[in-house]
């Protein structure tokens, strides 16, 4: 009965599509084939900013950093009833992987990763501040084509994320979930040699639908600068 209740709770506050608990952030595939490569992406996503940056230690080990914002005032409308929200996200992430140039122009990538991130909601209306905090494990498969003028590629994130600590006007709730994502994602970058416009689409699938309240969708347009790449890859 008591897990009943739990599970109940659990489900009422992750319902509502104002309040979302978990936001993916847009997937970091670099695309790395070189010792000292750097490359820095900006992308927009939704109302908010995903900052994606990787660094090549040696040929064949990266590491990465990431983070997410997102803050966006929206109303949601039920039954004929509008409510005002203010909803966001803060999230941020590091990585280690390896990268192999398996054949000119074509790189194969995998990375495992941690975060940890703090989603909120505020009913405007009543002035009612829920917020949760979650951390991410993961695992990431990336292979892409890669040339002077563009890099284009799939890669394949799976997540255990794990949501705790939900507080409503900080008191705590005593109430956590967790669920094992699945998220594939193709991207694209067009423009010169260092400086490109990526884009990047894709889905987010929980596994066992216990963190029911998340966007389904990672959509990311933004900029992205490469430096100290000395390989002159169109040339192979």
């Amino acid at each position: 009965m008591k897990n009943t209740l739990v599970l109940l709770l659990v489900v009422l506050l992750l319902i509502s599509c104002s309040s979302f608990v978990y936001y993916p952030n847009s997937v970091n595939a670099p695309l790395l084939s070189e010792k000292n490569e750097m490359k820095f992406s900006a992308g927009i996503k939704g109302f908010g900013v995903d900052l994606r940056s990787a660094y090549a230690i040696n040929d064949q080990i990266g590491v990465q950093i990431n983070a997410n914002a997102i803050n966006i005032e929206n109303t949601e409308t039920i039954f004929g009833v509008s409510t005002d929200y203010r909803n966001g996200n803060y999230y941020g992430e590091a990585a280690i992987g390896y990268f192999n140039e398996i054949i000119p122009r074509l790189v194969f990538e995998a990375y495992a990763g941690t975060g940890i991130g703090r989603s909120f909601s505020r009913n405007l209306d009543f002035d009612e501040l829920r917020t949760t905090m979650y951390s991410k494990l993961y695992l990431q498969q990336d292979i892409g084509y890669k040339s002077k003028i563009f890099h284009v590629g799939i890669a394949f994130r799976e997540a255990f994320v794990n949501a705790y600590q939900t507080k409503i006007n900080n008191i705590d709730q005593n109430i956590s979930a967790f669920d094992f994502f699945f998220e594939p994602v193709i991207f694209l970058a067009l423009g010169g040699e260092k400086f490109k416009i990526n884009a990047q689409a894709g889905v987010s699938y929980a596994s066992r639908a216990s963190i029911i309240n998340y966007p389904p969708f990672i959509l990311s347009l933004g900029v992205e600068r490469v430096f100290n790449s000395e390989k002159q890859i169109s040339e192979k």
